[in-house]
């Protein structure tokens, strides 16, 4: 009977240990592969079982959607998994496809988990244009200027840089496009001594010279010549009215500057900026721009929220063409769907500019 005992006993004490060995393991796999159809408690159980071995807690940046993780953080063909307790979730941490938001840099999806949402529906901040519209906005708002100015004069209602490089002497040609009667900035370029020609359909004023030698047209600008143009109201248009619409080198032109350099080129048209930008890029017309400030704009119903993410293309476009902001000034924002505006006023030097 003892001979038995002494065989026995250490015959159990090894399935013992064989069990206890295949149940670690058993409990390891699971959680880190899928806890999907597990009884909750039990899923809960293991992991905080997994926790104590490796004494470390979930990594919050598996909670992260991978697209807003910056690109030094990715590891490449890696997964990682999410060890929430009632449910695992394997992510893919490889570069997310963006071709429609690009070019976006790697920052600005981080950025864009800071931005406000106003307790907004997940389709609308998962949609394109609420995420075009949210870089936008941190383009102007959080991305540092693109040029430090070191001797900023105030003009009017708008900002010259004087640096070296890009300062603005007699003889000197200015277009001014949106005035709606403050003509402060074309004033004191013209005390400069610039050519300064100021153009705004919407005043119903005919063409005239001001005392202070600045030149006014009643013309408006597009990216094409376009006669009786009805513009869409606005708190400068109330009423109907028709317009004479012209593309910058058909302006230029006209009025003898075919072959000019302009030295400062300053737009405020309501939106229609858009259309204009496509045409200085594609015209090729921008090196010969010294500097250029405008408003942009995004009111709740115009440009569509479809156009969106082409509207962000165009911005991130200029700095290719060599127009590098040395200053932005952004206005009151609203981010609800229905009334959706970003406008902010946004000043340029050319680096690419060619004399």
């Amino acid at each position: 009977m003892k001979k038995h005992m002494l065989t026995v006993i250490p015959l159990m004490g090894f399935v013992m240990i064989f069990y206890i060995y295949n149940r670690s393991i058993y409990e390891y796999i699971i959680p880190t592969t899928t806890t999907q159809g597990m009884d909750s408690e039990l899923a809960q159980q293991s992991l905080e079982r997994i926790q104590k071995v490796h004494q470390r807690k979930p990594q919050a940046v598996a909670d992260l959607d991978p697209q807003f993780i910056p690109k030094s953080k990715l590891k490449l063909n890696t997964k990682k998994t999410n060890t929430n307790f009632a449910h695992t979730r394997t992510i893919q941490t490889t570069k997310p496809p963006r071709a429609k938001l690009q070019p976006v840099d790697d920052i600005d999806w981080v950025y864009l988990r800071t931005m406000p949402t106003y307790n907004q529906s997940e389709d609308v901040l998962q949609s394109e244009w609420w995420k075009a519209a949210a870089f936008l906005e941190i383009d102007f708002n959080k991305r540092p200027r693109d040029y430090k100015c070191r001797k900023l004069r105030r003009m009017g209602n708008w900002y010259l840089c004087q640096d070296k490089p890009y300062r603005i002497e007699k003889p000197c040609l200015v277009y001014s496009f949106g005035i709606a009667n403050d003509f402060s900035f074309d004033d004191d370029m013209a005390k400069l001594g610039c050519e300064v020609h100021s153009f705004d359909p919407s005043m119903n004023a005919e063409e005239h010279v001001r005392n202070t030698s600045v030149t006014f047209h009643p013309i408006g600008l597009s990216d094409k010549v376009i006669q009786d143009f009805n513009p869409r109201h606005d708190i400068y248009v109330t009423n109907d009215q028709k317009w004479n619409m012209m593309d910058l080198l058909t302006i230029m032109d006209k009025l003898g500057h075919k072959n000019r350099v302009l030295d400062y080129l300053k737009i405020d048209v309501e939106g229609h900026e858009w259309a204009v930008l496509d045409y200085l890029i594609t015209t090729g017309i921008s090196s010969r721009i010294r500097h250029f400030s405008l408003e942009y704009h995004i009111f709740p119903d115009w440009p569509s929220k479809a156009m969106y993410p082409d509207l962000l293309r165009t911005y991130k476009n200029l700095k290719e063409m060599g127009f590098y902001k040395y200053f932005t000034g952004l206005h009151p924002l609203n981010h609800t769907p229905r009334r959706f505006n970003i406008q902010a006023d946004v000043c340029y030097v050319n680096k690419k500019f060619k004399a």
